[in-house]
């Protein structure tokens, strides 16, 4: 069970993420000094505090990026950034486009988010103009991941979607993914993934589900890693989404493109 403390710092980090607060303020509103707060947070929630408030920022800049009309200006000092350059230059390294392309027709509709009060899931429709799953030329160059998830309950009419990223707090778009129906014991193999270290990360609902919706997730304690030309196995238990998970939204639109190295916007706007 997480401790009473770190649900208060999360809360209060979801309460207060636009303003300019530092490590020493979540401390002080529970009562711990930095040093041993920051330590004690990182071992119950997997990641610094600093990380969090980071995350929390970024997506709900991502959220009003989709989902709001308010230009990037605004948006950028809404969820606590004083620069736009700094922001911009931040979310597009993150992301792999600019915040102005995220605002794209097809970034919103391919996008998966999972937080306590804003949850999607893209639907079969919504992704069909979407690029599947990356592929690299050569399976000599890449390995695979196979394995088994277990539910623990399935969710009539839910899609499950498993991938690989990056990093342990994804920002942009999965390695490798695979959606799959939400049983309660799933089999997957995702191929063409670069050899390297790598997060793994399920995440199930069903489509259109309400924001008060149950969502499960599970994630490995660990990195997989994935040797070229091998098969790498894992299993993997999901769970309720708590109220301290890491909120996140990706979207499977294709990011890669060869014009995102944009460090600030020249005006501010949509």
């Amino acid at each position: 069970m997480v401790r009473e403390s770190v649900c208060q710092a999360v809360s209060f980090i979801h309460r207060r993420y636009a303003e300019p607060i530092t490590l020493a303020d979540i401390a002080a509103e529970v009562f711990v000094s930095p040093f041993h707060f920051s330590r004690l947070f990182t071992q119950e929630v997997g990641i610094s505090p600093g990380r969090y408030l980071g995350a929390v920022r970024m997506f709900e800049a991502k959220r009003r990026l989709v989902a709001s009309s308010m230009n990037i200006c605004d948006i950028v000092h809404s969820v606590g950034y004083n620069s736009v350059g700094t922001f911009t230059s931040r979310f597009t390294r993150l992301v792999g486009m600019s915040p102005r392309e995220y605002r794209k027709p097809e970034v919103g509709r391919s996008m998966v988010a999972v937080s306590k009060d804003f949850n999607r899931m893209p639907s079969p429709v919504e992704l069909a103009g979407s690029p599947g799953p990356a592929s690299l030329d050569g399976e000599r160059h890449t390995g695979s991941v196979r394995g088994m998830i277990e539910l623990p309950r399935a969710i009539p009419d839910g899609r499950l979607l498993v991938g690989v990223y990056d990093t342990i707090v994804p920002q942009n778009r999965p390695v490798a993914y695979r959606f799959l129906p939400a049983t309660e014991r799933v089999t997957f193999t995702l191929g063409n993934v670069p050899g390297g270290e790598w997060s793994l990360m399920a995440l199930a609902m069903r489509t259109g589900a309400p924001a008060n919706a149950d969502v499960l997730v599970g994630t490995l304690p660990h990195r997989l890693t994935v040797r070229r030309g091998m098969d790498t196995w894992t299993r993997m238990s999901m769970r309720r989404l708590a109220s301290t998970d890491v909120p996140m939204a990706i979207t499977l639109a294709d990011t890669s493109s060869d014009h995102v190295h944009v460090t600030a916007p020249l005006a501010c706007g949509r």
